[in-house]
């Protein structure tokens, strides 16, 4: 997926990613630092919603994928609080597009931090 969005990666003033399962996910260097990694590390996380998003927020996270994605709906802004690796939490904003690459659904956030 990488070489394809590359150019919108390297670019982007927010933090990107594309998410088609917990194994295929890649994102731009300014997301993985948002959470205090490196891509590759962010990559490489086992569970998005444990590793990355609040428990608070999780079953909302969850609840707009599972809407707008797997039904390949309309791409949606929303609010949820980020967790970083050293345990801090931060509050973040996402555009949610949802889109078919290669036929499979996938997700495509621009994601923000909120100040």
């Amino acid at each position: 997926m990488l070489e394809q969005f590359q150019p919108v990666f390297d670019k982007s003033p927010f933090g990107v990613y594309l998410y088609l399962d917990d194994v295929h996910k890649v994102c731009n260097d300014k997301m993985a630092r948002m959470f205090g990694l490196k891509p590759q590390e962010w990559a490489a996380t086992e569970t998005f919603l444990e590793d990355f998003v609040a428990e608070e927020d999780q079953e909302a996270f969850a609840r707009n994928y599972q809407h707008q994605i797997a039904d390949l709906a309309h791409p949606l802004t929303f609010r949820f609080h980020g967790k970083r690796t050293d345990g801090s939490v931060f509050l973040a904003e996402t555009d949610m597009i949802p889109m078919r690459w290669r036929g499979y659904p996938v997700d495509y956030h621009f994601v923000r931090e909120v100040m």
